[in-house]
């Protein structure tokens, strides 16, 4: 939707909600929701006054909401005493998104602002690593949600179609992920006036507090339950050791291999030179 584009070029955005499950379903960064007839967001016509109230309390929210927010307009409109208004016959289908691509899309809105202030400071950015540039990051977005839910790791769905990937499946995954963590950890480390955070203290905030985190968690469990134990070395450049509840992130090296011989025995598979 627009105010996500908009958002994600540094541009804050509000917005009045007429159906709020379709706005719950999508994460507007912000949304006033009236409890008006369709096709009458600010009321009933010919009453200026109620209508710059709802406005703003609209624009108010510019101030208010630091994160997705929806909040609910408390007044009902004042009778019209007319003939009515208009409704909209037609039932609008819900945006077919999950609940996990809407918070994490909602999350890189808000993010955006800040990467860019970042990487105009330092001139420089590790965004990119998987081929996709940051005007695809919508691509690599679907690409990583699709893989959380289950398209599997061999395979580039096709709401994935445009970057340049420059590496081979089933290994971008790693890389579609290693750029959306650097997009967060860029954002976040953009204030001069705060120490950085310790590599540790980075990790709690995203596997707790973050949609991203979920997201790599259920990478991570789809990997996990896979039948093709080679890719459980992945799983170890997705979690960092100490995040992932159950064995270690890498799996563990089978008995009477050493780590090298390990690694070479699936280098050919994560690369995609062997099925």
């Amino acid at each position: 939707m627009l105010s996500h584009f908009l958002q994600r070029h540094g541009i804050a955005t509000t917005s009045i909600s007429l159906i709020r499950e379709q706005s719950e379903a999508i994460h507007p960064p912000r949304a006033l929701w009236v409890p008006f007839p369709l096709g009458r967001p600010l009321g009933v016509a010919d009453n200026p006054e109620f209508q710059t109230d709802v406005l703003r309390s609209a624009l108010g929210l510019l101030e208010s909401a630091m994160e997705p927010t929806i909040a609910d307009y408390p007044h009902d409109a004042p009778d019209g005493g007319g003939d009515g208004v208009w409704a909209c016959a037609i039932e609008l289908p819900t945006p077919e998104v999950s609940e996990l691509e809407a918070s994490l899309r909602a999350e890189i809105d808000l993010l955006m602002p800040r990467y860019l202030e970042a990487r105009r400071r330092r001139g420089r950015s590790t965004f990119g690593m998987s081929g996709a540039t940051l005007e695809q990051i919508d691509q690599l977005v679907a690409y990583a949600v699709a893989v959380a839910e289950g398209s599997g790791f061999n395979q580039i769905p096709a709401s994935a179609a445009g970057p340049d990937w420059i590496h081979p499946t089933p290994m971008l995954i790693r890389f579609v992920i290693e750029d959306l963590r650097a997009f967060y950890q860029e954002a976040v480390t953009s204030d001069t006036d705060a120490g950085p955070p310790s590599q540790r203290d980075m990790h709690t905030w995203i596997f707790q507090e973050t949609a991203l985190g979920r997201l790599l968690k259920q990478i991570a469990q789809q990997i996990t339950e896979h039948d093709d134990p080679r890719l459980r070395l992945m799983r170890g450049f997705i979690i960092p050791e100490g995040f992932w509840e159950g064995d270690r992130a890498f799996g563990g090296i089978p008995a009477g291999m050493t780590p090298d011989d390990y690694v070479r025995s699936i280098r050919p598979y994560l690369i995609g030179e062997q099925a």
